[in-house]
């Protein structure tokens, strides 16, 4: 990918323009971040980090909605004459974190946290839009900003679009970024077709018979029974599904018992189950239940199975991805293109691919010569701001190509 791309000019019209923007804006998009990164919300909880979406984009002059999707906030940039439009998007949801960075703007709420960069894609979205405004009379169409909430929860991206962010106007096209600290400042991360798993929630209750721990022939023991099931679970993997086709269950939590002396009656497990190849996604099901049912019954056990269908598998679009690549090369360069494996995690961006062609793509933001790298989710984690106005960059850039393409 680090090719020149096809329709790739050296004397792209906007690159420079582009460039020069976000440089300006640089100081401004960093103090954003920085004001959204000390107040970290929830999502369905992101008010504070709507209002500030608001207000800055009442001062850039640009008409909007709040309320989308419970939280949410859309805007939309017109040009000189509405042809075409072009949907960005940004996730501003926090994770239940306790920050550990020590940073001057670390969070102030208590074991809530911008450790998945959230913070830095309003931030970067914002600057696309501050810079796309100042020259909505050099486009045609439209720009569509949205701003979602509960990302993290896999529920935003449903919300606005049952709300009608993807109506008046219809996007013809639509991407997002998120920022990734194992890929270095100034590069991006980009695939082709699937790129992210589908995600599915499992919850489980295991019910058996309590009584003394002397007596463990009286009783139906929950603990046994579900400690059993969870390394039955595992051969659903290895031992019922396609080994080419990618397929993921974790069991993330367990909790029972009550005393050292007392067998317990009951315990409850919570996992995931990550696939990409639809077929395996139902098949997957069906043996996780059988799976559930025929352990339970071998020891005597009733087990109860809540499993949810939550996000569908992310898959970009080639044209778009293609796009992307584009602009990453005009904006940083000729070899800022890295292709990434396929990655069992999720985004329920993917709700938005389902409904309109679009491509969802790393940012690096990992330090020059950087050793440590916090990854995602982790208490310490933090990001080299200098990669936020190259995102607004990359994202104006899109926004454009898409426009004039």
């Amino acid at each position: 990918m680090n090719q020149r791309p096809e329709g790739f000019s050296s004397k792209d019209r906007w690159s420079d323009i582009l460039r020069k923007k976000a440089k300006d804006i640089s100081a401004e998009l960093i103090a954003i971040r920085r004001e959204i990164h000390q107040n970290p919300e929830l999502g369905f909880e992101e008010i504070a980090t709507s209002q500030i979406i608001c207000k800055r984009l009442k001062e850039l002059g640009i008409r909007f909605e709040e309320g989308i999707g419970k939280t949410g906030v859309v805007g939309l940039i017109e040009g000189k004459r509405g042809r075409g439009t072009v949907a960005l998007r940004a996730d501003m949801d926090g994770v239940p974190v306790k920050e550990e960075t020590r940073i001057p703007y670390a969070s102030k709420n208590p074991n809530v946290m911008h450790a998945c960069g959230h913070d830095a894609h309003v931030a970067c979205l914002l600057g696309a839009a501050k810079i796309l405004i100042s020259l909505k009379e050099r486009f045609n169409g439209r720009v569509k900003l949205i701003f979602q909430p509960a990302e993290e929860i896999d529920s935003g991206a449903k919300a606005m679009i049952s709300d009608g962010v993807l109506s008046d106007p219809k996007p013809d096209s639509i991407f997002a970024l998120h920022v990734n600290p194992e890929l270095d400042l100034g590069t991006i991360g980009l695939r082709e077709g699937p790129m992210m798993a589908a995600i599915d929630a499992l919850r489980i209750s295991v019910l058996g018979k309590g009584g003394h721990a002397a007596t463990p022939h009286q009783c139906v023991d929950a603990i046994v029974s579900a400690s059993s099931l969870v390394m039955n679970l595992q051969t659903v993997v290895s031992r019922n599904t396609d080994p080419i086709k990618p397929v993921l269950i974790s069991i993330g939590t367990i909790s029972g018992g009550e005393a050292d002396n007392i067998i317990a009656s009951r315990v409850e497990m919570r996992g995931t189950v990550r696939t990409i190849d639809p077929d395996s996604r139902k098949r997957v099901q069906r043996i996780i239940k059988r799976v559930c049912k025929d352990t339970g019954e071998a020891f005597g056990a009733r087990v109860l199975i809540d499993y949810k269908n939550l996000v569908p598998p992310l898959i970009n679009s080639n044209e778009m991805t293609r796009r992307v690549s584009k602009s990453s090369h005009a904006i940083l360069g000729l070899n800022s293109v890295k292709e990434i494996p396929f990655f069992m995690g999720g985004d329920d961006f993917s709700f938005f691919l389902q409904e309109i062609p679009g491509c969802y793509f790393f940012l690096g933001t990992k330090k020059p010569g950087s050793r440590v790298i916090h990854e995602l989710h982790n208490g310490r984690f933090d990001i080299d701001e200098r990669a936020i106005p190259l995102g607004a960059g990359i994202l104006a850039h899109l926004a454009l190509l898409s426009l004039e393409g």
